[in-house]
């Protein structure tokens, strides 16, 4: 058996991690050229110090689908999601990565407009986090032919004794006041509505955060704290 230095083991392992690394960035992330020499304007960017590509890759969260370094001034940028409208000016230098998308099946068309159903169950800001990083928003209802169509097409497997137990954000909320609301991506008013009976109800509840709409099976509305874990429909 040959045994080898320390610092030749250290060297081998340091070796050995890099091809891991280097291959995580190969299978699960790809150069995206359309981003390249960018600046990429987003709220949910994070930049910090990196040596090298693979230390930015290191900062990635468990939401974080997209990274950029800078291999000049060591910079790196994370985010949950990169999109097309939000690579905005020049600035010379910067490299993306992007990460497979998950959304590529499932999306059912109806209207000119693609929707899919995802069962993890999320708050409705992660929801909408999930369906920006697929290029979607979370689900804008505007009349009763869609609303049909959603629940016999896109929630037509779902079912629970308890309606409350499973139900899928839509985009709507009244954040902003209370009793008045809109659609998150378009900033629209709700125009179309097909509220439970006795629903919305924040208004018997003031002192709870009941600011966010999900759907029924059976396609009736139901207002809900964001927080709440849910399945989600994206639309695109």
């Amino acid at each position: 058996m040959i045994s080898l230095p320390m610092s030749s083991m250290f060297i081998c392992l340091w070796m050995l991690i890099v091809v891991i690394r280097s291959d995580v960035i190969a299978n699960h992330y790809t150069q995206q050229p359309r981003y390249t020499g960018k600046f990429i304007a987003s709220f949910n960017a994070e930049e910090y110090k990196a040596d090298s590509v693979l230390a930015c890759l290191a900062f990635c969260g468990p939401f974080c689908t997209c990274f950029g370094y800078q291999r000049l001034t060591k910079r790196c940028r994370v985010f949950d999601f990169c999109l097309d409208r939000n690579a905005s000016f020049i600035e010379d230098g910067w490299v993306y990565y992007t990460s497979p998308s998950e959304c590529v099946e499932g999306w059912i068309t109806y209207g000119g407009h693609d929707y899919m159903l995802n069962l993890t169950k999320l708050s409705q800001p992660e929801a909408m986090a999930i369906c920006h990083k697929c290029g979607a928003y979370l689900v804008e209802i505007h009349d009763a032919e869609e609303n049909d169509w959603i629940k016999q097409t896109v929630s037509k497997d779902i079912y629970c004794t308890n309606k409350y137990d499973c139900t899928a954000w839509t985009g709507g909320n009244d954040r902003e006041t209370e009793g008045n609301f809109t659609w998150e991506t378009s900033n629209t008013p709700f125009i179309y509505v097909n509220w439970d009976f006795n629903n919305p109800d924040n208004k018997d509840a003031i002192s709870k955060p009941i600011d966010c709409v999900d759907m029924f099976y059976d396609g009736q509305w139901n207002d809900r704290p964001c927080y709440f874990q849910a399945s989600f429909i994206c639309e695109r």
